[in-house]
């Protein structure tokens, strides 16, 4: 939708560029030409199919796929056959098409096409240029109505984890108590106190940036599930994969956790014969995190919905469309997958 408004608002443009064109060159040229005012409306309609033609390609093809991509061998070759491209579609509606209408040629001359290529070179180019110039100015508004939004987003998050702190240097204090108390006499419980110190920490301090250390983010993550490990003693029956090299990747906070979370709370995860899958891979410049699992039909899944239409909503904001999420659902198994770049 957002697309086609903007495409609606270039179309707009090219046509008040051309009824512009078309007025001065009404004024300055066919008071002196031999053409008729038919075929100088026809040779104006062939020259804004063709401005229409490279400014689309400019505009959805080069800057989109090659430039926002960094790919800018292939955008400089792209603009480069921009030029024969402009003069081709140019000569086949003028001196082709519409010449076998109106027997009027737009170029004479004993070398047309060298002409038709030379003049339409600053045709094209100002067309470039314009298009350019268009889709730099749109996408200037659009990042920073993404900041906007992740401004607001940001502080709406600690806003919500203020209100929900209880004092959390007293509630450390409190814990690191504990464990000094049962280091000597329970061991393993005093190690369970830190584990859950080390969560709460980083629940509360860790996740006030929008990218946070990937390391980080996995020790949390382990911590998150060896909590329901414990709960469960014997029956817990999640498997996590994590491949690749960690090294100091950043990724944005609290996007993986999301997911693991909906397995622990909205898939079976005590039962042996229907195990939950949670796969992470690492590669150099992407993370992709895939889970399976069999959904509890006691659970309600709104919420679970909503949480993920946020956390698209999210990486949109950050990575706009250069990520990919799937989600389908056979049966009772439930799968999702979510590939995004890191840094």
């Amino acid at each position: 939708m957002k697309l086609n408004k903007e495409i609606k608002y270039n179309l707009y443009l090219i046509i008040g560029i051309y009824l512009i064109r078309d007025l001065g060159n009404f004024i300055l040229i066919y008071k002196n030409s031999s053409n008729s005012l038919l075929d100088h409306y026809w040779l104006n309609i062939t020259f804004l199919i063709t401005s229409i033609c490279i400014y689309g390609y400019n505009y959805l093809i080069l800057l989109p796929r090659f430039y926002e991509k960094k790919r800018y061998f292939k955008f400089a070759i792209g603009l480069i056959f921009a030029i024969p491209l402009f003069s081709g579609i140019r000569y086949l509606l003028e001196e082709i098409i519409l010449f076998q209408l109106t027997k009027t040629h737009n170029y004479f001359g004993p070398d047309i096409l060298t002409t038709h290529l030379l003049d339409s070179f600053y045709y094209a180019l100002v067309i470039l240029l314009i298009s350019t110039a268009i889709y730099f100015l749109f996408r200037y508004h659009e990042n920073q109505a993404h900041l906007h939004l992740l401004k607001t987003q940001h502080q709406n998050a600690q806003m919500a984890v203020l209100k929900s702190q209880i004092s959390p240097h007293f509630l450390f204090n409190t814990l690191n108590s504990f464990y000094v108390d049962l280091f000597d006499t329970q061991p393993d419980t005093a190690a369970d106190i830190l584990k859950l110190s080390n969560l709460l920490r980083f629940v509360i301090y860790e996740t006030d940036t929008d990218y946070i250390a990937l390391s980080k983010d996995l020790d949390f993550i382990n911590n998150y599930l060896y909590f329901f490990k414990r709960r469960y003693e014997d029956n817990f029956f999640v498997k996590l994969t994590i491949n690749g090299a960690i090294d100091t990747k950043k990724i944005p906070s609290m996007i993986l956790i999301h997911f693991i979370e909906n397995v622990c709370k909205h898939g079976i995860i005590n039962r042996k014969d229907k195990p939950a899958n949670i796969n992470i891979c690492i590669n150099e410049d992407t993370l992709e995190i895939r889970t399976k699992n069999h959904i509890n039909s006691s659970e309600k899944h709104h919420e679970q919905g909503i949480g993920t239409e946020n956390i698209l909503q999210r990486l949109t904001v950050l990575f706009k469309n250069n990520y990919q999420f799937q989600k389908k659902q056979v049966g009772t198994i439930f799968e999702v997958s979510l590939k995004f770049p890191i840094t």
